[in-house]
């Protein structure tokens, strides 16, 4: 079995002084998408990761990890994490220290993200998955089917009494986990059992913000913010107009490309006209996905408003991504994560929009408007950001040592926030005088990306995340305005108390339909194509509600929602 002997010494001089590096949620997200895209990478800050391998090998021995335990030598947690893109390295200096903070050793294999599913699917089906495994989001659900036929053939680890049973249960001791609600740890259930570990509670309906162009508001005279979608409509398509004409180029109402009219730059919307997200449930108690809302009609017509009066781009169904792009410029807003207007006060150390643009643009953000059925903002498909599975192949032994390992937090090892975020003091940055970290000196940069720094919260658990602080409130020149700093705060206020009021949400989180895995993508491969139409105006009313009454009364669609219901319970 190996040994980790390299920062052992200076492990036990930082433990001594208090001042172990740590996790924690690292502010920049990397955004795919919404809530209909694959699952995106780990929150992190933008640093890279770093790990250098070093330490010797000696020859394996024959002793199981769990004999090695019990025998005073430390036991081996064999991993498969995500690797998005970043390229660690095993036994990397950073592995190595967290190896000799937690008293184990750690068998690390990062899988390109572009390789992991049938990876994983692989192990999984064959029931040789190791000891610990990052679980991929597949169609917005971590519980996917080879995952839970897996789960069903008792392969993995139901966790909910290490969670909840107990004095030392995770959920009353751990200061990250007993501040999460019940409603979150239903996200990680399923079929009454708890098989995924989050590793963090994100920010809640992300994709809710409204992002404008300040500058053409006080510039052309529409400082009044709109309150309702049909205020906001007629402000869209005012604004538009008015900039079009005063800055002599086109500018458009609203970044929008491509037929997804389930993206996230217009899923609000919709949730705002229907009174659900993805899937919801009708007055009949039966589910329902949005674009088969009678309602849903509305919405498309508030599009077509907008494309009629020439504040969508003309020939957005081609896909071009650069003509309607806020962040050039080439429109007055953009819906997308609320918390992504964090331009600095400067508008210049932080320039959130694209270099070549002028400095004076000015990025802000309404306040969620009302629309007949909801406020424009939806839900995520799962507010777990990333998760972990445990194998049914370990002891109970271990399973209490990957309980302890996994699940970290600063006050159970101060520094452990400074260390997920930044790495180890004196390998992959320099402590400064003024409290800040340096990562410029000469190997920093490649250790950094060797050791994954910033990117271990995937597995290993991290605070939950605090994009007002992270994103707005940084120290130095790249903190926003005080005056974005209390707008990003309202918005955020605004959508936990209204996520918590309305009970909105996708209520087939973690339910599960055979008809629904094997033939959704076929039975809905027109839909978005028939909204392009209809916005287009190529086809009426008529037409569209033939289309849907022909998917809503499909035997297909029945069996759908009669699936779901059982999964449900009900």
């Amino acid at each position: 079995m190996k040994k980790k002997k390299v920062l052992a010494l200076m492990l036990a001089a930082v433990m001594a002084a208090g001042t172990l590096g740590g996790c924690g949620d690292s502010g920049e997200s990397q955004q795919t998408g919404g809530s209909g895209s694959q699952e995106s990478s780990p929150e992190q800050s933008s640093e890279e990761s770093s790990q250098d391998s070093q330490g010797s090998e000696e020859a394996p021995s024959e002793e199981s990890s769990d004999e090695q335990a019990s025998s005073g030598e430390r036991m081996t947690i064999t991993v498969l994490g995500i690797d998005w893109g970043y390229g660690p390295s095993s036994d990397s200096e950073m592995e190595q220290y967290w190896e000799d903070m937690f008293d184990v050793n750690l068998e690390i294999e990062w899988v390109n993200y572009n390789d992991y599913p049938q990876k994983l699917n692989t192990l999984i089906a064959s029931n040789s998955q190791p000891d610990v495994t990052q679980i991929m989001s597949t169609n917005n659900t971590f519980y996917y089917p080879i995952f839970t036929q897996a789960i069903e053939a008792g392969n993995f680890v139901d966790m909910t009494s290490y969670i909840f049973d107990g004095d030392n249960a995770l959920a009353k001791t751990n200061a990250v986990m007993k501040n999460w609600p019940q409603s979150f740890w239903d996200q990680a259930t399923f079929n009454g059992g708890i098989y995924i570990l989050p590793r963090s509670n994100s920010e809640l309906a992300k994709e809710s913000g409204i992002m404008v162009r300040r500058d053409l508001m006080r510039k052309y005279g529409f400082e009044e913010e709109p309150k309702t979608m049909d205020e906001l409509k007629d402000w869209i398509i005012g604004l538009s107009k008015a900039a079009t004409e005063g800055e002599g180029q086109k500018v458009y109402g609203i970044e929008f490309w491509g037929e997804d009219f389930m993206h996230a730059k217009v899923k609000a919307y919709a949730t705002a006209f229907t009174g659900q997200t993805d899937w919801g449930i009708d007055e009949n108690g039966e589910f329902q996905y949005i674009q088969f809302n009678p309602k849903y009609i509305d919405f498309l017509n508030w599009m077509k408003d907008l494309y009629d009066a020439e504040a969508i781009d003309p020939e957005f169904a081609l896909g071009n991504d650069t003509t309607s792009k806020f962040k050039a410029g080439n429109s007055v807003t953009f819906l997308n994560a609320w918390y992504n207007f964090n331009q600095s006060a400067d508008l210049t150390s932080n320039k959130i929009f694209d270099k070549s643009t002028p400095d004076t643009y000015e990025a802000w953000e309404l306040m969620p408007v009302q629309g007949p059925e909801a406020y424009a903002v939806t839900p995520n498909a799962t507010d777990i950001d990333s998760c972990i599975a445990i194998s049914s192949a370990c002891s109970e032994e271990k399973i209490q040592k990957i309980m302890e390992v996994f699940n970290g937090t600063e006050e159970a090892y101060p520094g452990y926030d400074t260390l997920m975020k930044d790495g180890v003091e004196g390998v992959h940055y320099t402590l400064l005088e003024d409290g800040t970290r340096d990562t410029s000196a000469e190997g920093m940069g490649e250790k950094r990306t060797a050791g994954y720094v910033g990117a271990w919260n995937q597995i290993f658990l991290k605070k939950d995340v605090d994009q007002v602080t992270d994103k707005f409130m940084r120290d130095g020149a790249k903190r926003a305005s005080d005056e974005s700093i209390a707008r990003v705060q309202e918005v955020k206020d605004f959508i936990v108390n209204y996520m918590e009021e309305s009970g909105l949400k996708n209520e087939i989180t973690n339910l599960q339909s055979e008809t629904y895995n094997n033939q959704w993508t076929m039975l809905t491969d027109d839909v978005n194509t028939m909204c392009t139409q209809y916005v287009m105006g190529q086809i009426g009313e008529t037409e569209w509600k033939t289309f849907v009454d022909g998917i809503v009364n499909s035997d297909e669609y029945k069996a759908i929602q009669a699936e779901f219901k059982a999964s449900a319970g009900n």
